[in-house]
């Protein structure tokens, strides 16, 4: 009671066992009243027993004197008749006295031992309760440790909250003094902005003037092209045109879509890596391959040829993510050792170490607006301007995040999945929680993409399905699962085809899955729940496949890699 007195105001719970306690007390002292009650009667019944032995003592003694005093009343008949007779009738009144007593007393002890039976009911039911009020009370006492642990609890969050809260208050003092000398900054910038617009304006007409004679120039070639098109017609021959004409004419045709076909075959196998590989990545022109693993090491490859270029060291644990910027110059790594950084691609140097985790960091993507958002075990997600070298916000998220992803370019919105078995959505701008999608799954969440068109999230999940939601509602659309098909690992990851026709995903058997979202893609709203793949990938993979990624420029070119150093390039033959 000591260690709960010190709160001013105790809360509703502890009124409650306090007020039990005195209704406990209250019947309790009820019942040794009725205990003490009895004792009593006990006491008045044996005093009158006592009483009553007495009285029979006295009678027998009476009645021995009745005899006696008959036989002398027939011996002294004649002498002392009157006397006896009185005598004896003062006798018989005393015995029925004393009879009428002793009925009274016989009366008194049966209400006696009514009474004493009836206050032993009411012991035995007082002793049923006070058993009863026993076992609620050994039930509030843990129900009360266990609130008292609670509390505890709940102090220690209160207290790294308080420690954060700080933290962020030094940052924004620091951000203030920035800000100012920023500002004295910008008023010197914008003086010259001005004078730069100024000659920037002059510089474009003169521009325009040089584009508009340029502009004539090409018509007039291309009109000069077209009479040549035109006899070379009439004269039955192929004109003959220039390099330069070539390209003219395919930049003014439009580019077909991007298209993607199933694999086949494996093109080429190759093992990386001095410990196990946790994954795998391809940069957005499709020319660089990534790989993270155990080694502490990020390996990039040719994505043609799938020699290595570069190997990129500075982690000091086991890297769990990779991710390369919109342009592909830098990529970034996230590692078990609390951290992220980034490299450049073309020197392989360190050019960023993102530190303020307290936990593993499992997932990190580039935005289009040069920040980072990263998602790591000790339930926060991160964002980190990258021009400014420092986060710029921090979003607990309740949950330990597994993967993240953004729903669009500047990383308005964050999508992350959690070991809760929860979605979550989050704008990146306020740090505020969109929506929570729970219920999908029954395992944790080891990864979340969205599809390139933009409309679908994707969810992969241990409990060995993978679903799709439209971002529009947040329903389900689409489950995809096989009897043989087992995630493998938390982080494991799946990956669409550019045309976001075709899934991909990695097994524990190290077997490779595709399945084809063409009727979703159709409108028909078909959700595939009969477990049946259109290909599987078999016999190349040694272990758990820790991720899968799509060529980006289409086709059929799928890469793969296990947690055994393999790797392996799909394809057509």
């Amino acid at each position: 009671m000591s260690a709960v007195s010190v709160v001013a105001d105790p809360p509703s719970w502890l009124r409650t066992f306090w007020s039990e306690l005195d209704a406990r007390d209250a019947r309790e002292k009820q019942s040794i009243d009725i205990v003490v009650s009895q004792n009593r009667l006990l006491e008045s019944c044996s005093s009158l027993r006592d009483k009553n032995e007495e009285l029979e003592k006295l009678v027998a003694s009476l009645r021995i004197q009745n005899a006696e005093a008959l036989r002398n009343a027939a011996l002294s008949q004649d002498t002392g008749a009157q006397e006896n007779t009185k005598r004896t009738f003062e006798l018989e009144k005393q015995i029925s006295d004393l009879n009428l007593e002793r009925v009274e007393v016989y009366r008194r002890v049966v209400e006696l031992m009514d009474g004493i039976k009836t206050y032993e009911e009411k012991i035995k039911q007082a002793q049923a309760e006070i058993v009863s009020l026993s076992t609620r009370l050994k039930q509030t006492t843990t129900q009360l440790n266990d609130c008292t642990a609670l509390i505890k609890e709940k102090d220690n969050v209160i207290q790294i909250l308080r420690d954060e809260l700080a933290t962020h208050q030094l940052e924004l003092s620091q951000l203030e003094e920035q800000m100012k000398v920023k500002d004295e900054r910008l008023k010197t910038m914008e003086g010259e902005n001005a004078e730069l617009v100024k000659r920037w304006m002059e510089l474009k007409q003169e521009e325009a003037a040089r584009m508009n004679e340029a502009n004539e120039f090409v018509e007039n070639a291309l009109k000069t092209k077209t009479l040549m098109i035109d006899a070379a017609r009439r004269g039955s021959l192929s004109p003959q045109l220039s390099t330069r004409d070539l390209l003219g004419e395919l930049r003014g045709k439009d580019r077909s879509p991007v298209r993607s076909f199933l694999p086949n075959a494996a093109v080429k196998k190759w093992s990386a890596h001095d410990g196990e590989i946790n994954c795998i990545q391809i940069s957005r022109d499709g020319s660089t391959i990534a790989t993270g693993g155990n080694d502490k090491r990020v390996i990039l490859y040719d994505a043609y040829s799938c020699s290595p270029r570069t190997s990129l060291a500075g982690s000091l644990q086991a890297v769990m993510s990779v991710s390369f910027n919109l342009t592909g110059e830098m990529i970034l790594g996230t590692s078990n050792d609390n951290s992220a950084k980034i490299w450049n691609v073309s020197t392989g140097r360190l050019r960023h170490t993102l530190t303020g985790h307290i936990g593993k960091v499992y997932s990190a993507k580039f935005t289009d607006s040069n920040k980072v958002v990263s998602g790591s075990h000790d339930r926060t997600i991160k964002i980190w301007d990258l021009g400014k070298g420092f986060c710029m916000r921090t979003i607990f998220t309740l949950s330990s995040c597994n993967d993240l992803s953004v729903l669009d370019g500047d990383g308005t919105v964050i999508v992350s999945g959690h070991l809760d078995n929860n979605v979550r959505l989050w704008d990146s701008r306020t740090g505020n929680q969109i929506r929570e999608i729970t219920g999908i799954h029954h395992g944790q969440v080891t990864a979340v993409d969205v599809s390139p068109d933009g409309t679908y999230i994707m969810t992969t999940s241990r409990d060995n399905t993978i679903k799709l939601m439209d971002v529009r509602m947040y329903d389900v659309v689409a489950v995809f699962n096989h009897d043989r098909f087992r995630v493998g690992m938390n982080w494991s990851k799946s990956c669409f085809s550019p045309d976001t026709m075709y899934i991909a995903s990695g097994s524990a058997d190290g077997a490779l899955y595709f399945w084809q979202l063409n009727p979703l893609k159709m409108g028909s709203g078909i959700s595939n729940t009969n477990g049946t793949p259109e290909i599987i990938m078999k016999d190349q993979h040694r272990g758990s496949i820790c991720g899968a990624v799509w060529g980006p420029m289409g086709g059929s070119t799928v890469y793969s890699a296990d947690k055994d150093r393999g790797i392996v390039m799909w394809g057509s033959t």
